[in-house]
């Protein structure tokens, strides 16, 4: 399936042969919690086109309706990484079996994914859990059992992040999530559950050893480096 897709991919967008380095699912295919009607997301990184390097053009990003995918500029997937997008820097942790492709600049971006990794995701994820967590308590049993799981989902991978160091992608309770999603929780216990995760995230961002924010010096000098070495 890997091979089909990536060739999809070449056939509708063939401008990223050659600037394509990094090609990865996303999403529930990257969580394990997918299912047999679970869509295709992929998520990539690609050196812009010469063109809008040292030309007039811009290029931001490429978009594709089928299968989903997103593949970001390298400078602006860097720039997001660096601001703690959750779902930008987590495309870096999928587990080996879950990339497609990886050029040599692919690999080096992954062995320099903690680079984008900081306390500052705590704001990243708890932002995203407060809202979702007021909606839920307000909303009570008319919950969207699909946000709920993703709401858990962020919860946990947040907290082991902050106490750990790592993001964990494919999720262990990959299970449990699914059960969520289902919507088999009661809204009372799923709020429960999840205001203990945030208080647990909380805490653990309190003590956590990440530093407090991203070296942009190193990720500027490792996005630097990348550039020359493609553009030559």
């Amino acid at each position: 399936m890997k091979e089909a897709l990536l060739q999809e991919v070449w056939k509708q967008a063939p401008g990223l042969e050659g600037h394509l380095c990094y090609l990865a699912f996303a999403g529930s295919h990257s969580y394990g919690t997918s299912t047999d009607a679970s869509d295709i997301d992929l998520r990539g990184i690609a050196f812009a086109p010469e063109e809008a390097v040292f030309g007039l053009q811009a290029y931001e990003q490429t978009m594709l309706v089928q299968p989903d995918t997103v593949v970001y500029g390298l400078n602006k997937y860097v720039r997001l990484a660096v601001k703690g997008n959750p779902n930008i820097v987590e495309m870096l942790y999928v587990e080996p079996k879950h990339v497609l492709y990886a050029s040599d600049a692919g690999e080096e971006l992954r062995s320099h994914r903690g680079l984008f990794l900081s306390r500052r995701l705590y704001h990243s994820y708890g932002g995203y859990a407060i809202r979702n967590l007021r909606k839920l308590a307000r909303i009570r049993e008319q919950y969207d059992a699909k946000d709920a799981h993703h709401l858990i989902r962020l919860l946990q991978m947040g907290r082991e992040l902050l106490e750990t160091g790592e993001l964990q992608v494919l999720r262990p309770n990959a299970e449990e999530l699914k059960s969520i999603k289902r919507g088999e929780w009661s809204a009372e216990d799923l709020l429960a559950y999840a205001e203990d995760l945030f208080a647990k995230m909380t805490s653990a961002w309190e003590t956590s050893s990440l530093p407090d924010d991203v070296d942009v010096d190193a990720v500027q000098r490792l996005t630097i480096r990348l550039n020359r070495a493609f553009y030559g």
